[in-house]
C-alpha cells in the first residue's frame, strides 16, 4: 500500500472510532461496475476491451470537534484495470467549519455547487471536473481554499479565496471518452498555478422566488489546447491552457405550485473574448399518476453560449442545445426510479441519449443501469471523439 493511501486509511480509521464514540456520521458506499462498449474505440491507444470492470468506494465523515466547529471529509477511490491509470483517488472535501452567530468560516479542500439547471450549470465555476469519472462533467474535484459566509435574512453572502488551481482530469491514452487522439503535455496556467482566484455570491429567497448573483475572478476550470509540434510541424502533444477569466453570474428559480422556472446567465471576459452564456428551463412534477403512487417529472432546457469558435476558447457542448427529459419515481419500498434524458445540438444535429434506472434490491444494496448512446456526432466538435463510446453500465452498490 502506498504511503499516501495508508495515511488516508489511518485518518478514516481514527474518524470512524471518533464517530462511534461521539455520535458523528460516518458512511460510505462500495460500487462494483460492469461496462460494455458495443463498438471498437476510435483511437488506437484506447482499450479495446468491450467488457470492462471497476470497483470504487466513497467514504464520508461529518462530525463536530466542538459546539462551534465541524469537520467534513469525503474521499473517493476507484480501481479500473482497463483505464489509463488503473488505480486513483481524490480528496473531494476535507474542510473545517467554524460557526459564530451569523458568521461561518470554512477552510481546506472545498466542494461547492452553484446553479439550478438539470443538464448543465453555466454559473458553476469554482470546482474543476473529473472527466474520466463522468464525461458530462457532473463529478467534480475538490478545490483548496477558504470561505467566509454571512447569514442574511432569507439568504446568505459568501466570499471564497482559492490560492491554488487544480487541473481538470482528462481522459487520455487507454481511457475511453477521450477528446483527442493526441496525448497531453504539462498544463499551463496563465500567471501561474498559485495565482489567487476569488469569488463572491449573494443568494436570497423571496416567497416563491430564489435568486443568486455571483462574480468570479481567476483561472478557468476548462482548458483550451495548443499543439506542440516536432521539427516537421507534426503535432506530438496538446498542451492544456487555463486562462485567467472574470465571470458574472445570475441564477433564478421561480416556484409556482408543481412548476419550476429556471434561469442561469453568465457574462465572461478573457484576454481576447467577451461572451454571454444562458440556460433556461422548465420543470413540472405530477406527484401522482392516476390511482398509482407513481410520480412523473418532466423537464426541458435550452442553452446558448456565444464564445468564439477558435483554438483559444474551450469547447462547450452547450452552445446551442436543447435538453429534454422525464423521471418516473415508482415510490415503492425499493425506491425505484427510471429516467430518460435527451440532449440535441441544434447546430450540428447530434444527439446524446441517456437512459437510467435504479432500484434497491435488499436493505442497503442498490442496482443501477445506465445506457449512453451517441447519434450523428461526426460533425460536432464537442462530441465527435465519443462516436464509438456508446456504453451500457451496470452497477451494484452497497451503502453503509
Amino acid at each position: 500500500m502506498k504511503k499516501g493511501h495508508a495515511s488516508v486509511l489511518l485518518v478514516f480509521s481514527m474518524l470512524a472510532l471518533y464517530s462511534i464514540a461521539n455520535g458523528a456520521t460516518f458512511k460510505g458506499e462500495v460500487e462494483g461496475r460492469y461496462e460494455y462498449y458495443a463498438e471498437a474505440p476510435l483511437f488506437s491507444e484506447q482499450s479495446d476491451r468491450q467488457s470492462q470492470y471497476a470497483l470504487a468506494t466513497t467514504l464520508d465523515y461529518n462530525g463536530q470537534i466542538n459546539r462551534n466547529t465541524d469537520i467534513n471529509v469525503s474521499v473517493f477511490g476507484r480501481y479500473h484495470p482497463a483505464a489509463n491509470k488503473s488505480g486513483r483517488g481524490d480528496v473531494r472535501e476535507l474542510a473545517l467549519s467554524y460557526y459564530a452567530s451569523q458568521l461561518e468560516m470554512s477552510g481546506g479542500m472545498l466542494m461547492e455547487r452553484w446553479g439550478v439547471l438539470e443538464a448543465f450549470s453555466p454559473v458553476d465555476i469554482l470546482n474543476p471536473r473529473d472527466r474520466v469519472e463522468d464525461f458530462q462533467g457532473d463529478i467534480k474535484q475538490g478545490i483548496p481554499g477558504g470561505r467566509l459566509s454571512w447569514l442574511l435574512d432569507n439568504g446568505r453572502a459568501d466570499v471564497w479565496l482559492l490560492p491554488y488551481s487544480r487541473e481538470e482530469r482528462l481522459a487520455e491514452r487507454k481511457d475511453r471518452f477521450r477528446n483527442s487522439a493526441f496525448a497531453y503535455s504539462d498544463a499551463e496556467f496563465e500567471k501561474g498555478q498559485n495565482t489567487l482566484s476569488s469569488a463572491v455570491r449573494i443568494s436570497q429567497m423571496l416567497a416563491s422566488l430564489e435568486f443568486a448573483v455571483s462574480y468570479y475572478k481567476g483561472h478557468a476550470r476548462t482548458p483550451y489546447f495548443t499543439p506542440n509540434l516536432d521539427g516537421i510541424a507534426h503535432v506530438i502533444t496538446l498542451q492544456p491552457n487555463y486562462a485567467r477569466i472574470e465571470q458574472a453570474g445570475l441564477e433564478l428559480l421561480w416556484i409556482k405550485g408543481q412548476l419550476l422556472v429556471k434561469l442561469e446567465s453568465t457574462y465572461r471576459s478573457t484576454s481576447d473574448d467577451n461572451f454571454t452564456g444562458l440556460g433556461i428551463g422548465l420543470e413540472r412534477e405530477f406527484p401522482r399518476m392516476g390511482s398509482s403512487k407513481n410520480a412523473l417529472t418532466l423537464y426541458g432546457e435550452y442553452y446558448y453560449d456565444g464564445r468564439k469558435s477558435d483554438s483559444s476558447s474551450p469547447i462547450t457542448p452547450f452552445q446551442n442545445d436543447i435538453f429534454l427529459g422525464l423521471r418516473l419515481a415508482v415510490n415503492d419500498l425499493n425506491s425505484t426510479e427510471y429516467e430518460l434524458r435527451l440532449t440535441r445540438d441544434l447546430d450540428y444535429d447530434s444527439t446524446l441519449w441517456d437512459l437510467r434506472a435504479k432500484t434497491r434490491i435488499k436493505h442497503q444494496w442498490f442496482v443501477e443501469a445506465n445506457l449512453y448512446k451517441f447519434s450523428h456526432v461526426d460533425n460536432d466538435p464537442a462530441l465527435k471523439s465519443f462516436a464509438s463510446d456508446s456504453r451500457l453500465v451496470l452497477s451494484v452498490m452497497l451503502g453503509f
